[in-house]
Order: C-alpha cells, then sequence, then structure tokens
C-alpha cells in the first residue's frame, strides 16, 4: 500500500473501510477558499478556526460566544448578518489577532467534518504546502488527502494542490502530472476552474492569486480534539 491515497471527493473518504481512515492523517484541501483562509487567519494570529457544516451550527455557536468571529459563505456568497465571507485576503492582523473564528463553506468544512475519525486531521493549501508536507513527515504514514471537490463534484484546483503535495512528499500520485503542466502559471490556472469562475462571477476573482501563493505561510492548521484547528 502507497503511503499517500488521494480522495478527490469526500464521499470517497466516507467509504473507506474504517479501520483504515482511523490509522490515517487526513490532509484536508479546498485551496479555493476554506483552506487558503484558514491558514492566513491563524498565520495573521487567530487563535484557533473552529470549522462546521452548517449555517444554523455557526449562528448557534455565535449566539453562545458572541466574541468569537462569524465567518462563512455558501456559492461563494458572503452570509447575511456574518462578520466576514471566506476571503483569505480579508483575515488580516487587525481583524483577526487573538481571537477564534467560526467557519463555515459549501464545500471545505464539509470536508473537514467528513473525515472525523482520523488519527490526525489538518488542512492543506499552496499557501502552507511545504510546511504540511513537513509536519505529515513527522506524524508519519499511512496519509489521505481529502479534496473538497466543488459541490459534490471533482475539483481541479484541488487536485493540483493535491499533486503538489505529492511532489513535495515525493510520493507517486497521478495528480503529479497535473500540477507540473500547470505550475508555471498556477494563478490563471485555478481561475480557469469551476471554483475560480464562480469567483468571477462574483466579483471576488482576486482572492484567486492570493490563493495560487506558494509558502507564503509556514504553519499548519491541525484540529484538536475539541475541534478546533490550531496552528502548529
Amino acid at each position: 500500500m502507497n503511503s499517500l491515497s488521494i480522495c478527490y471527493l469526500p464521499a470517497q473518504w466516507l467509504a473507506l473501510d474504517e479501520a483504515r481512515r482511523s490509522e490515517s492523517v487526513c490532509v484536508v484541501i479546498d485551496v479555493i477558499r476554506a483552506t487558503s483562509t484558514i491558514a492566513a487567519a491563524l498565520a495573521h494570529g487567530a487563535t484557533g478556526v473552529r470549522p462546521v457544516a452548517s449555517v444554523a451550527e455557526a449562528e448557534q455557536l455565535k449566539a453562545q460566544q458572541p466574541a468569537l468571529i462569524l465567518a462563512g459563505e455558501r456559492h461563494g456568497q458572503a452570509l447575511p448578518g456574518f462578520d466576514f465571507g471566506n476571503s483569505p485576503r480579508a483575515m488580516n492582523a487587525e481583524t483577526v489577532a487573538g481571537r477564534e473564528i467560526i467557519l463555515t463553506t459549501t464545500n471545505g468544512t464539509q470536508a473537514l467534518a467528513a473525515c472525523r475519525g482520523a488519527r490526525a486531521v489538518m488542512t492543506c493549501s499552496l499557501l502552507n504546502l511545504t510546511a504540511t508536507a513537513e509536519k505529515l513527515r513527522a506524524l508519519g504514514a499511512p496519509w489521505i488527502v481529502l479534496c473538497a471537490g466543488f459541490e459534490g463534484d471533482f475539483g481541479l484546483d484541488d487536485a493540483i494542490v493535491a499533486g503538489a503535495l505529492a511532489e513535495a512528499l515525493d510520493e507517486p500520485s497521478s495528480f503529479t502530472a497535473l500540477y507540473r503542466s500547470v505550475r508555471g502559471d498556477l494563478a490563471a490556472t485555478l481561475l480557469g476552474s469551476n471554483a475560480g469562475q464562480e469567483l468571477v462571477k462574483i466579483g471576488l476573482q482576486n482572492d484567486v492569486p492570493f490563493c495560487a501563493e506558494i509558502d507564503r505561510f509556514a504553519l499548519v492548521p491541525v484540529l484538536d480534539d475539541g475541534g478546533v484547528l490550531r496552528a502548529v
């Protein structure tokens, strides 16, 4: 068995044998934009990011803990009454330092909810690619990458990042060739993906070049026992 496996949809992860899931480190990728937003928030001083699957759960947590920042989107659009949408560019020190964030998104937080029960859970984006590979080596195999996909379908953008991570780990993957074929212009390729085009439609395309930066941050968001992603 290879040390690294890649699921390109949460349904593939859930179809795996429970014993295999429990022995593996699960790495969630939703490069446009959830895992990029999480990395940016923690890099700029957020104390943690609490991913939740549903809008109702996010609103309930906010009601119980008003000091928490409420962030999220559905189909790219910021949610009414939320403090922020899902833009990594909005996660700066002035807005998030010293505070915990509740985050709910169309794809990324659904994937995070699916992979509970793994030996460890972390998130990866291009922004923290090398740091993720180093953390995976430290934790030891087996590793399973879970691509969030795009509204229940294959997401080209996440597959590219999965290929980049496989290359960083020196592990065989069909997605590595995909990454190598487009790495000369990652921003344009990500912008052309379904997720990128969704942002174009709503005028948020400037998030994509930010998400396409490699190794901007040297941290890894890891899910703790309380269900909060912390920087390590």
